[in-house]
């Protein structure tokens, strides 16, 4: 993804998150699937990018 992309996604998801105050589960039994998707993007975008980080594949 183009770090603009990754900005965009980190702010909807933050905004999200902050909306449920900051709970998964509240975000999972309140939020709409979308609202959740798009954390759950986040979250694994992230989770690839550091692991990405870890082995050398990726720059900070």
């Amino acid at each position: 993804m183009k770090n603009d992309d990754l900005k965009k996604q980190e702010v909807a998801a933050k905004k999200i998150v902050a909306k449920y105050g900051n709970s998964l589960g509240e975000l999972q039994e309140r939020g709409t699937a979308s609202e959740l998707k798009i954390v759950m993007m986040y979250i694994a975008n992230e989770s690839n990018h550091k692991q990405r980080i870890l082995f050398g594949l990726d720059e900070k």
